[in-house]
């Protein structure tokens, strides 16, 4: 039996319309911390009251949801936005970005 946990990609809008892109084994836990200004919380998010995520995909491996996360956190929020409308899959994601 394996241990292996995959991580998902996540972009959150925040309630200044301020995008926030991270990464996490499980979003909606994670998205918990962010909201309760939680110590494993990131300290961009704890200024924030309303979170939610806007898009999610399942990546895999922490280091290949890690070089995803630091190409999408390159692109512009005019990129962002039309990511989170049309919401691509793992492969259509790596296209994209």
């Amino acid at each position: 039996m394996s241990d292996h946990k995959d991580y998902h990609l996540y972009i959150l809008l925040c309630d200044q319309k301020t995008l926030y892109t991270g990464i996490a084994i499980n979003p909606e836990l994670r998205l918990k911390q962010h909201q309760q200004g939680h110590p494993y919380g990131a300290k961009f998010t704890r200024r924030f009251k309303q979170l939610k995520i806007v898009y999610r995909v399942k990546v895999g491996s922490r280091s290949a949801a890690q070089s995803l996360e630091i190409k999408l956190k390159k692109i512009d929020r005019k990129d962002k936005q039309a990511i989170i409308k049309k919401q691509p899959n793992l492969i259509e994601l790596q296209l994209i970005i």
